[in-house]
């Protein structure tokens, strides 16, 4: 009971309010000026959730100051568009259907030693017309393993990124498949040492050109320290830090690359951002995120702790309209899901 009324009272939720507002202007400072701005932003679902429950209580109390918490819920609306949507089901009349998916370099669940021979099967039957892979793999020496070939087979023309780094056996990079006729492809920027690239592809679409770009964010790179305590939290931290700024950079690149584009393009792959976040606002002030236009419910597409994330995403340009869009959950395999975006080109 008195942590009831701690909670509902006037001083706490005034900071509480306070502390809210504080995470919702975050998304506008670069992490380049001030890197904890990024871990700010991160918080905006947790107090959204939490204003949503102090609402409840003090409604139910018939408390006047219950107007605090609405206000920051509507102030907060655009970040709940950006979380969960009410959007009608997919128009059946589109140009074509784009996957992608971040396929761990096809390895199987919690190990690097280990192929899936059933995502590659599951990746080369998909018949979308356009494939972007992230985290790809191919081994052309040991069939079960030539995920190149196996989707070559299906009719598909592919442009394949080779990553510069140390496990070269299996070809670790990027791809773009598509059954249409492809007609130039390119890299827009690579990050030596990691798989982190960003691709393009130049198709003809019945008669017209489109560009898609297969994008793959810096990581996050955490990896296993003996370090324990402070130690390891001041790690974690530096390589937070590390990964906001480096993305944030390559939005830049990504950006420029697209605004001197000739033709309407398709932007998809793995961000690793989620929608709270300054960097993902770059790209979304630009140009209209697929889920956000035609998605339908949360549209998390992170396959392990803590899950409600969307760090996969589509987005698109003028004169192509998206139609649909839904995340994949079958295969689960990847630390991934694989998203669907359904376009008409104009």
């Amino acid at each position: 009971m008195k942590l009831f009324s701690l909670l509902t009272s006037t001083r706490v939720l005034i900071y509480l309010f306070g502390i809210t507002m504080l995470c919702y202007l975050s998304i506008l400072c670069s992490p380049v000026l001030f890197w904890p701005a990024s871990f700010l932003s991160q918080l905006i679902p947790l107090f959204l959730v939490i204003q949503c429950g102090v609402l409840i209580l003090l409604v139910l109390q018939r408390k006047k100051i219950a107007a605090l918490p609405l206000l920051a819920l509507l102030i907060g609306w655009p970040f709940l568009q950006s979380t969960f949507l009410f959007n009608s089901k997919r128009n059946n009349n589109y140009s074509i259907q784009v996957l992608s998916f971040n396929a761990k370099f096809f390895r199987q669940p919690r190990t690097y030693s280990k192929f899936s021979t059933e995502m590659i099967q599951w990746v080369a039957n998909d018949t979308a017309a356009i494939k972007c892979l992230q985290e790809y793999s191919t081994n052309p020496k040991w069939a079960p393993l030539d995920a190149t070939g196996q989707i070559e087979k299906k009719g598909y023309q592919g442009y394949i990124f080779q990553a510069d780094v140390v496990d070269r056996d299996h070809n670790p990079g990027m791809a773009i498949f598509s059954k249409f006729p492809m007609l130039d492809s390119g890299i827009v920027f690579e990050a030596q040492g990691t798989p982190n690239a960003a691709i393009f592809a130049d198709l003809n679409v019945n008669g017209k050109t489109i560009r898609v770009y297969n994008v793959h964010l810096a990581s996050m790179n955490l990896e296993l320290r003996e370090n324990t305590g402070l130690a390891k939290i001041w790690y974690v931290i530096k390589r937070l830090k590390f990964g906001a700024i480096k993305r944030n950079q390559q939005i830049k690149e990504l950006l420029a690359h697209t605004k001197a584009s000739p033709y309407p393009f398709i932007i998809c792959g793995d961000f690793n951002e989620t929608p709270y976040s300054y960097n993902y606002r770059e790209l979304k002030k630009e140009y209209p995120n697929t889920f956000e236009e035609v998605g339908r419910g949360f549209g998390f597409t992170f396959n392990e702790l803590p899950y409600l994330l969307r760090i996969d995403h589509q987005f698109y340009s003028n004169n192509i309209k998206a139609v649909g869009y839904c995340v994949d959950r079958t295969m689960n395999i990847s630390d991934h899901f694989a998203t669907y975006g359904y376009y008409l080109i104009e």
